[in-house]
C-alpha cells in the first residue's frame, strides 16, 4: 500500500485527512492488505476480524486530536475513536511514527 508520492503506507503514520472543515490528523493503526494493527481495542479488532469489512485497499485511522465526527444528535449513532478509509489523494504522509 502506497500514499500518491509512492512512499509505503505504514503503521503508526501520521497522516492528515481531507474532512468537511479542512484537514485532520490522524494515525495509522491497521492495514487493509495484510490485516497488520497496532496493539488497539480488542473488541474493535475481533468485530472487523470476525466481519472481514476491511478492504485490502483501506487502512483503519484513529483520530491524533479530537474526532472531527463526533456530534450529540439523538437518533444518529455516534462516531467511534476509528474510521475506514481508502487510499486516495486526500491522504498526505505527514511523518513517520514512533514504536
Amino acid at each position: 500500500m502506497e500514499y500518491r508520492d509512492k512512499q509505503q503506507i505504514l503503521l503508526r503514520d501520521v497522516i492528515e485527512i481531507s474532512m468537511p472543515n479542512g484537514p485532520e490528523l490522524a494515525r495509522v493503526v491497521m492495514l487493509g492488505e495484510s490485516y497488520d494493527r497496532l496493539d488497539i481495542d480488542k473488541e474493535f479488532i475481533d468485530w472487523v476480524l470476525s466481519e472481514k469489512i476491511l478492504d485490502h485497499d483501506s487502512i483503519v485511522v484513529e483520530w491524533v486530536g479530537p474526532n472531527p465526527l463526533a456530534h450529540n444528535k439523538l437518533g444518529i449513532a455516534p462516531a467511534g475513536d476509528y474510521m475506514f478509509t481508502g487510499i486516495s489523494e486526500d491522504i498526505v504522509l505527514v511523518r513517520r511514527g514512533h514504536a
